[in-house]
């Protein structure tokens, strides 16, 4: 215990003595953990999909046999549906799990619309550039598609990379927010 107090006392000592400089340092440091700790620990829209699911099976059919038997007479609300084990089962494990599974297929479709929209409005932005950034983009173009002729890429990596080739020639115009949320849409 007096290991601890001694400790405390010498931090209070050194936060009275830091300067402006080390008081920024401090906060820039706490924010970074707090951002990494808040933005890094949120589920994907699918793992929130099968959360809810596994929820509302758990509050719907499952309850203490106490509380149980109270809903079955009317005195409490609560989970008062009986099924089988089976469907029991059924209702939460594959349930969750099948709702999961639909939300990411649903999820990766929108995002692949939106990310073709981008790349078709990167496009449109590309060709109102200078002749010199056109072909220099256009010889780095012609590379992917001598990898992609050689089997070196798949449709959808050369897609991916054409993307990302016209996104490094357009201004990014996303804001922090919307990168986090594309980030956890796409899982």
């Amino acid at each position: 215990m007096d290991r601890l107090v001694r400790y405390l006392k010498e931090s209070i000592t050194k936060m009275r003595n830091m300067d402006r400089a080390d008081w920024a340092r401090e906060l820039r440091e706490l924010v970074f953990h707090a951002k990494k700790q808040l933005f890094s620990q949120i589920p994907g829209v699918s793992a929130l999909a099968g959360i809810l699911v596994g929820s509302w099976v758990a509050g719907t059919f499952t309850n203490s046999p106490v509380k149980g038997f109270l809903s079955s007479v009317g005195i409490t609300k609560g989970g008062t549906h009986v099924v089988s084990t089976a469907t029991y089962r059924f209702l939460s494990v594959v349930l969750p799990i099948l709702a999961t599974v639909l939300t990411a297929y649903v999820v990766q479709k929108v995002m692949k619309a939106y990310r073709e929209q981008q790349l078709e409005r990167n496009m449109a932005s590309v060709a109102l550039m200078g002749e010199e950034v056109r072909s220099d983009l256009e010889s780095r173009i012609a590379i992917l598609d001598k990898a992609r002729e050689a089997g070196l890429l798949s449709e959808r990596e050369y897609r991916t990379k054409l993307a990302n080739l016209y996104q490094s020639y357009c201004r990014h115009d996303r804001s922090g927010i919307e990168d986090i949320i594309i980030n956890k849409l796409e899982g």
